[in-house]
């Protein structure tokens, strides 16, 4: 019997929405199972992220990936600051991150993943 395929967040942050702005998130999903891994990159405002698939030959670094969060969340912040509000990075629901990754595989490969 095959392997089921299970999606599993290794690093992320998001910035909630605030002060009028959507927030944002970066997040990085690893889907694994009898067919090998894949691994996404889960980005942008936080009501409508859009999701990629690494080039397989991508190094797993999660430093790297916490870097690059903080790097790119760092905008949304600094807008929700402006417009008088207060943000920070928090670690989004993995759940949600690893649900919005299911989504995208159903729609676009019609693979249903765990």
């Amino acid at each position: 019997m095959a392997k089921a395929a299970k999606a599993r967040m290794l690093a992320g942050g998001i910035v909630e929405p605030g002060a009028g702005t959507s927030g944002a998130v970066l997040a990085y999903v690893a889907v694994s199972g009898a067919r090998g891994s894949r691994l996404f990159r889960v980005a942008g405002p936080a009501n409508a992220p859009q999701i990629h698939e690494l080039a397989s030959e991508t190094t797993v670094d999660l430093g790297r990936f916490d870097r690059e969060t903080e790097s790119e969340l760092r905008p949304a912040i600094d807008e929700i600051v402006k417009l008088g509000g207060m943000a920070a990075i928090a670690k989004p629901s993995p759940e949600w991150v690893c649900a919005e990754v299911r989504a995208f595989l159903k729609r676009t490969e019609g693979i249903e993943i765990g």
